[in-house]
């Protein structure tokens, strides 16, 4: 009978406690959350083109570390803000029938056409990202969240090969070369700034760890209109990780 009773008693007290606890975590207030996690996707358009077929994809490791700073008006309802640093890339294997790019090879210089044969791509781009969203707490563990984000480009590569090619090269008079290999770099065509949607969850395990799942598309070409390229090509990233809060 007294074990019964203490059980009793800690069974209330630790639901007492709990209720305490939960009530805190959504009440109205600052939240102060650093993240850790990795971005996972492409820089591609979409839809892909015909005249690409993609035989090999690395979404390569894209590290995502930063802070955020979230204001609930109530226990519901809050805006956040912060700055991350964000690395997205990828290694991408196509073969490509008549994509309109510009080359450069040894004894070739720089050839100018559409291209049909084996393509490597390598893009990694680093950028520091401002998100700005509102954010609605579903429950004590879970909340969403949805807005915009903006991205300066600190670091960007864009560059690749082609090899065993046929280049049908623009000139006055149409010619077509055959190419053993050659490389292209479009490092100085990547647009030095970025802008597009997000939209997110994250689950709190306890008062201060807590795991996130964000995805990203961006609003604007990735690369600026002098690009040889026809097609327009965006990011497009999921974000994996997790939280700690300081309140």
């Amino acid at each position: 009978m007294r074990f019964s009773v203490i059980i009793a008693f800690i069974s209330v007290f630790y639901c007492s406690g709990q209720t305490v606890l939960l009530a805190q975590q959504m009440e109205k207030g600052m939240d102060v959350s650093l993240l850790f996690g990795v971005n996972l996707g492409a820089t591609t358009p979409v839809p892909v083109p015909n005249e690409l077929d993609i035989t090999k994809y690395n979404p390569k490791f894209n590290p995502k570390f930063g802070a955020t700073v979230a204001y609930y008006f109530n226990e519901r309802w809050g805006i956040g803000t912060g700055l991350t640093l964000d690395w997205k890339g990828m290694n991408v294997h196509t073969e490509v029938d008549q994509v309109h790019l510009s080359v450069d090879g040894p004894n070739l210089g720089t050839l100018t056409g559409y291209v049909t044969g084996k393509n490597t791509t390598q893009v990694n781009t680093l950028y520091l990202v401002q998100p700005v969203y509102g954010s609605f707490r579903i429950s004590t563990k879970w909340q969403v969240k949805a807005g915009i984000y903006m991205g300066e480009v600190l670091h960007r590569k864009f560059e690749g090969d082609v090899s065993d090619v046929m280049i049908r090269v623009e000139t006055p008079v149409q010619q077509e070369r055959e190419v053993e290999y050659a490389t292209l770099n479009y490092k100085r065509d990547v647009r030095k700034f970025d802008l597009g949607g997000l939209a997110g969850a994250e689950f709190r395990m306890n008062e201060h760890v807590g795991f996130f799942a964000d995805f990203t598309w961006g609003f604007i070409p990735y690369f600026s209109k002098e690009v040889p390229i026809h097609f327009t090509m965006r990011n497009i990233y999921f974000s994996l990780g997790a939280t700690y809060r300081f309140r």
